[in-house]
């Protein structure tokens, strides 16, 4: 018995030195064959293209006779499906004892392993928390950052018997800056200064141009 394992172990030996002598050999083939195929490959898809039809027809005859055998073996398989079935209901009511006594063997283990990860789990836990109540902080600032630019704001100055809105003083600097020829996509950065004691309102565009509105 030993001699026939040994022969068995020096026959897999030679077969993986054969294999990994032929590797080479192999690889070599594979290249040579590339531009091979590459050049065959619209042949290979004319020859596809021509027998096609060919291959429909004989698959829309050969459909009643697979119908029909399908149809005859359909008795059998249910039948031996049937007769199969105590066959494993009996082998899984023979083994459930042998799979109640491993999970029960392996119990002890499973919870030695538990316990000994918690520690290591807790401690993860622990250092992880920080970064992750700092991510819930910054989500929690970009909304309000959002919710804060997206609502409509509407800010009225009121001074004796008028009123105005700060945004319609801002529309009328730039309709002033516009109507001097300036081009309003140059308007980078603009500054109002509100006098209602003047009813007026002094303006900077772009920390250079000067000016004023009457409202």
């Amino acid at each position: 018995m030993e001699n026939k394992n040994n022969n068995s172990d020096k026959i897999k030996e030679i077969a993986k030195e054969v294999s990994e002598a032929a590797k080479p050999v192999i690889n070599e083939a594979k290249k040579a064959a590339e531009p091979i195929i590459r050049d065959a490959k619209p042949y290979v898809n004319k020859i596809k293209e021509q027998t096609q039809p060919v291959y429909n027809e004989a698959k829309e005859k050969a459909e009643p006779y697979i119908k029909a055998a399908r149809e005859k073996a359909e008795p059998v398989i249910k039948e031996t499906v049937s007769k199969a079935e105590p066959v494993i209901k009996e082998t899984i009511s023979k083994a459930e004892p042998y799979i109640k006594s491993a999970r029960e063997k392996a119990e002890p283990y499973i919870n030695s392993a538990k316990e000994k990860a918690e520690p290591v789990l807790n401690e993860v836990k622990k250092r992880t928390a920080p970064a992750a109540d700092k991510v819930k902080n910054v989500s929690k600032d970009m909304s309000e950052a959002a919710a804060r630019k997206n609502a409509k704001k509407e800010i009225f100055i009121q001074f004796g018997e008028y009123e105005v809105r700060t945004e319609d003083i801002a529309d009328r600097v730039i309709d002033e800056y516009v109507a001097k020829g300036n081009n309003v996509k140059d308007i980078k950065e603009l500054q109002v200064y509100v006098k209602p004691e003047e009813k007026s309102a002094y303006y900077v565009i772009n920390h250079k141009d000067t000016g004023k509105v009457v409202y």
